[in-house]
């Protein structure tokens, strides 16, 4: 078979079955309650791990663990992180389960080995179609009506 004809026939099958799954994805709804399959799991995590740049990863937190600090960096996440990653980070929420695709397990191997910079691109950046938002630009270490600060050294 010529190259150009197995090319063509790898294209088709791949067209043809994108299509099938774009048919069961729009015929099954696109509910936020359902669980999302293998292939937008393996889609989605795929993405995540492009979309950080290189630049990102070798970053290493700035403040200084103490505990001061880890009690101002509990309290932040108590305040604007657990509504959706509980305060165990397992996102067993009203607005986590609600989600689509669910927030990740903060506790899970795959987070935890996650750099600093990583975490810090994701949180500052968000990621599109998904429920995290982006906090680029917004004022940080302060919780709704009760400031704190966290020492930076």
């Amino acid at each position: 078979m010529k190259p150009w004809k197995a090319v063509s026939l790898i294209l088709f099958a791949l067209v043809a079955a994108a299509a099938v799954y774009g048919i069961i994805l729009v015929r099954r709804g696109f509910s936020a309650l359902a669980t999302p399959s293998a292939i937008e799991v393996f889609a989605a995590t795929t993405a995540r791990k492009i979309a950080v740049p290189s630049s990102y990863r070798q970053l290493r937190n700035p403040i200084v663990p103490s505990t001061e600090n880890i009690r101002g960096g509990m309290e932040h996440f108590s305040y604007h992180c657990s509504e959706c990653h509980s305060n165990d980070g397992g996102g067993q929420t009203v607005f986590g389960k609600g989600l689509y695709p669910k927030p990740p397990d903060l506790r899970a191997a795959g987070t935890q080995n996650k750099s600093d910079g990583e975490l810090y691109y994701t949180i500052e950046n968000g990621v599109r179609l998904s429920g995290m938002p982006a906090f680029h630009g917004t004022q940080r270490g302060t919780a709704p009506e009760q400031p704190y600060r966290v020492k930076e050294t």
